[in-house]
């Protein structure tokens, strides 16, 4: 086969396979989170549609271990304080506390990679103590539209078990799916569903509507 026509050929298949969504989430690494980066989320019912909050995330801090992040609510005064693991793995956020943190977002991602979280919580209001156990899988790469664009992201789809340490009949379910955009270091979407003694208790969707990359 003439080089030219092959060329050819591995080009077409390239374009092919991109449009089909092979290419998706390869986008280049912007570097680690830094002090400033702000993201903005409308978090809507999943049931009604309507809005509940719209919030903004900017980064306070961060250093070799945690992120530490300020959420403002549109319509309220104060922000609250929340301490994440470089893998946006919950710490604390002034009413729970988790050690050594919530299930993240591992990286780098590809398709099918799992892993796990098992940490011991506090209520710092009630001191209810439980366990939290945390099951995660990236189930594919897609593009993502959302209210600030579309991205390349990948789907993980999450699972986690809080139950409480001194009634262990007492046990909590939260299930999420997050579409992760490498580009911005945070999710474009994710959906949270709350099961609580085999009901439903409370979904909710949060997408990204503004997004800055302090320089």
């Amino acid at each position: 086969m003439p080089r030219r026509v092959g060329r050819l050929i591995a080009i077409s298949l390239a374009v092919q396979l991109c449009s089909s969504g092979y290419c998706a989430a390869q986008t280049a690494d912007p570097g680690p989170v830094r002090v400033g980066d702000s993201w903005s989320y409308e978090i809507k019912d999943d049931l009604t549609g309507n809005l509940r909050q719209a919030i903004t995330v900017v980064v306070g801090d961060v250093n070799d271990k945690e992120i530490t992040t300020r959420v403002s609510v549109r319509g309220k005064d104060r922000p609250q304080t929340m301490v994440h693991d470089l893998d946006w793995g919950r710490i604390d956020d002034g009413a729970w506390k988790l050690r050594p943190s919530g299930i993240g977002i591992k990286k780098p991602l590809e398709v099918g990679k799992e892993w796990r979280s098992d940490a011991n919580g506090i209520n710092l209001q009630s001191g209810d103590t439980f366990r939290a156990f945390g099951l995660a899988k990236v189930v594919g790469r897609e593009q993502t539209t959302v209210p600030a664009g579309t991205f390349d992201t990948f789907r993980v789809d999450m699972t986690v078990r809080t139950i409480n340490t001194k009634d262990q009949t007492r046990s909590q379910t939260w299930t999420f799916v997050v579409w992760y955009a490498p580009e911005l270091n945070r999710w474009v979407k994710r959906k949270s569903e709350w099961r609580s003694e085999g009901r439903l208790r409370d979904s909710f969707s949060e997408e990204l509507t503004e997004h800055s990359r302090n320089p």
